[in-house]
């Protein structure tokens, strides 16, 4: 009669503690990818302006009847990266600033006091176009209303 050897014991439980060593392991990276932390945690985005993107001059009828706005608008933004995504969005950019000024009056955007308002109402518009907030400020470097 032939003798069966049966593993011992002790090697039956490394080889569990092992597999159940490895299945947490593969549970945290999952976890970590998904959540984006611990080793795929992606740089936080700067809320400071490191870089600008001027754009082309915009001309808009006001929403007052007979006036118009002439301007020159600069984006502020914290990461070189995100240059590429401005560069592909301008037309949408530019389209979603002049449906913007569109609807102002003159007092809306000549109060000198309201500037800080139109530029925070224009900051949020063009960061509607984008997946997260990339735009940091707005500049406006020509400003004539006629």
């Amino acid at each position: 009669m032939e003798r069966i050897e049966r593993p011992k014991k002790g090697r039956i439980g490394l080889i569990i503690i092992v597999i159940v060593l490895l299945t947490l392991a593969a549970a945290f990276l999952a976890f970590s990818k998904i959540t984006k932390t611990f080793m795929f945690a992606e740089k936080p985005r700067p809320e400071t302006t490191n870089y600008t993107y001027r754009l082309d001059e915009i001309v808009v009828n006001l929403r007052d009847q007979g006036r118009y706005l002439k301007t020159t608008i600069a984006l502020g933004y914290g990461l070189q990266e995100d240059l590429s995504l401005i560069v592909k969005r301008e037309a949408q950019i530019r389209d979603t600033l002049v449906n913007a000024l569109r609807s102002k009056t003159v007092n809306e955007v000549m109060q000198a006091d309201k500037t800080d308002e139109l530029k925070s109402v224009l900051m949020d518009k063009v960061n509607e176009c984008f997946d997260e907030k990339i735009i940091t400020d707005v500049f406006i470097t020509d400003f004539l209303v006629q």
